[in-house]
């Protein structure tokens, strides 16, 4: 996003803003919101994130109106949002549960997006490798092959909320290897600008 480079706003509105007009205020948001808006939205996983993250810009704007430098607040709006926004994906990944992450999509048209889904791919499977062997199994019953915990306790003889512990063990493994990796090579092939 180029806002950086532009300063729609004449350095007399932002000098009022400093001194706390709301009229100037006004005008910075109806230049900036649909645009930070827009970048916002590249970055987190729903509008109503990304609304929510400029409304935060805005706020954290006013309150800090006073130590504003200089006739351009471009490069500062658009520095805080991609930071929010991050914050805001990473919470959000941090509290998804695997097993609502939507599928890959099966015609991936994007070269990047497909590299992305298969690196991706490669490294659970590394990581389900790396389980404890009984672990590795159980979770592999449930996932691969459908088994119910009741069906996966009968077959190996063992209680159905050990099967339920272990699964548990395996998901939040997943989730704190996978995630981290997740996030960082999304970065890396999707940067954010």
């Amino acid at each position: 996003m180029h806002v950086a480079h532009q300063t729609p706003v004449p350095a007399s509105v932002i000098t009022a803003f400093r001194h706390g007009s709301e009229e100037a205020f006004r005008k910075i948001f109806i230049v900036y919101d649909a645009r930070l808006t827009a970048y916002a939205a590249k970055i987190c996983l729903t509008l109503q994130d990304a609304e929510e993250v400029v409304q935060d810009v805005f706020i954290s704007l006013w309150e800090h109106r006073a130590d504003m430098e200089g006739d351009d607040i471009s490069g500062w709006l658009i520095t805080v949002t991609r930071n929010k926004a991050l914050k805001s994906l990473r919470r959000h990944i941090l509290h998804t549960d695997i097993n609502s992450l939507p599928e890959v999509p099966a015609d991936l048209s994007d070269p990047l997006q497909q590299l992305y889904f298969d690196e991706i791919e490669q490294y659970i499977y590394t990581v389900i490798q790396s389980l404890p062997p009984m672990r590795k199994k159980i979770f592999l019953m449930s996932r691969d092959e459908d088994k119910s915990y009741q069906q996966i306790a009968d077959e190996l003889g063992i209680s159905v909320l050990t099967v339920k512990k272990q699964v548990n063990l395996a998901l939040t493994h997943l989730r704190t290897q996978v995630t981290p990796y997740a996030f960082n090579l999304a970065l890396l092939l999707f940067p954010v600008y």
